[in-house]
């Protein structure tokens, strides 16, 4: 803390607000006690210079442009002291602060701090983790193999709080959408009212990515092979966008599952049918891919009561 400023000063105080122990030897020319008021070695002083002196360092740092995965520890820079330094990140009115991976945060504190450091966020924009890709529809072969369509992947996280931090959230923290799941499949024979049978088979669907800074990308469609009358062939999903999941893959095989909203889970993929028999055989749909964390670390945000405000997706 700062000296005070007026009234008594002693050395013993000044040299405490240097960083030295209290109650040791120390002198009005001992350089860290100069530094506190940038003097030079063997200059005139007198006490009253030091009234509201102080060792503490203040970090301003300032996103002012839409970026990805940034670490404020990475960012403070050289004048950073341990134990004494508040850093304050203001993140400006329309900028963006993304992901490129959802195995990376959005926005993160990093874990490099000391006792007595002071970490402040203003959120005034916006922060978002990565959309989860879509699952891949199932591939499905005749009389043989008609397997589930894959799960789609999870949403990425926006923020990670490492140390104490407050955070001011007057923008948005969203985490990313998860993936929806991949398309079942099916094959089966049907018997036609003429007593003709039709050998059909059908691919699932790739579902759709999630909505993130960088959207999942969609699942791809599969395959159906083998069936002497019909093979459907999967079709691939779309990709999830800025604000929105993508959908699944349209017309095709069996359907899979949209991709989920800024901080909500994608949907699950369609089940295959089995029509009549023998042979016959159907597989599920992938799970939906649940939405990312927009706050990891709650209990070092706010005292332990984390974001508020606009804010979506799961806590931890």
């Amino acid at each position: 803390m700062a000296l005070p400023t007026s009234g008594t000063i002693t050395l013993d105080e000044i040299h405490v607000e240097a960083g030295g122990t209290t109650n040791t030897t120390a002198t009005i020319n001992d350089a860290d006690i100069r530094a506190l008021i940038g003097k030079a070695a063997g200059v005139t002083m007198s006490f009253d210079e030091w009234y509201g002196a102080s060792a503490a360092v203040t970090i301003n740092l300032t996103i002012g442009a839409n970026t990805n995965n940034y670490n404020i520890q990475n960012s403070r820079g050289g004048t950073y002291v341990a134990g004494i330094t508040t850093v304050n990140l203001t993140i400006n009115s329309g900028v963006t602060v993304g992901s490129t991976s959802t195995g990376t945060y959005a926005l993160e504190t990093g874990s490099s701090w000391a006792s007595g450091d002071v970490i402040n966020i203003i959120n005034n924009g916006t922060v978002k983790g990565r959309g989860g890709n879509g699952g891949n529809g199932g591939s499905v072969v005749f009389n043989s193999s008609a397997p589930a369509g894959a799960a789609g992947g999870v949403g990425g996280n926006a923020f990670r709080a490492q140390f104490a931090t407050t955070f001011t959230n007057n923008g948005s923290v969203y985490g990313g959408g998860g993936g929806g799941g991949g398309g079942g499949t099916q094959y089966s024979v049907l018997t036609l009212k003429n007593g003709v049978t039709s050998e059909s088979a059908y691919a699932g669907n790739g579902g759709g990515g999630g909505a993130g800074v960088n959207g999942g990308s969609g699942g791809t469609g599969g395959t159906a092979s083998g069936a002497a009358d019909v093979n459907i062939q999967g079709v691939n999903g779309s990709a999830g966008t800025a604000t929105a999941g993508g959908a699944a893959g349209v017309g095709g095989g069996i359907a899979g599952g949209a991709g989920g909203g800024l901080g909500a889970s994608g949907t699950q993929g369609s089940f295959g049918v089995i029509i009549q028999g023998p042979p016959q055989g159907a597989g599920a749909g992938g799970a939906g891919g649940l939405a990312g964390f927009y706050q990891v670390g709650s209990s070092l945000i706010n005292s332990g009561s984390g974001i508020g405000g606009t804010v979506g997706g799961r806590s931890s």
